[in-house]
């Protein structure tokens, strides 16, 4: 029991660090984009935090990254199999949260 509780802890923070990962994610179950497009959809997000958490997420294997050179580099980024199979819980909680939302709202601020 110990070890599987460990993995959680290893595993939650990760898949969860930072506000945009979830939004990505939506973005991405949508249909593939590219880098800029991605950066154009999420509006406020810099650079420096969209480049961040692509790469986590590439990390943890939720999304693959594709590189194509043609005249310029292009990279767009996906959901792999895992990444798909990922957002049936996520959009389970997302389900949650909008049914509890006067509870949390009352130890969360949500009105952002």
């Amino acid at each position: 029991m110990k070890e599987r509780f460990d993995v959680h802890l290893r595993v939650t923070p990760t898949l969860f660090i930072g506000k945009w990962t979830v939004r990505i994610l939506f973005l991405l179950e949508e249909r593939p984009y590219h880098h800029g497009e991605l950066r154009r959809r999420l509006g406020a997000i810099s650079q420096r935090m969209l480049t961040h958490t692509l790469r986590n997420l590439e990390t943890t294997g939720l999304i693959s990254r594709e590189v194509t050179r043609s005249r310029s580099v292009r990279v767009k980024y996906s959901l792999t199999k895992l990444g798909r199979s990922f957002m049936v819980p996520l959009n389970s909680v997302c389900r949650w949260i909008d049914r509890n939302r006067t509870g949390l709202s009352a130890t969360i601020d949500l009105s952002k």
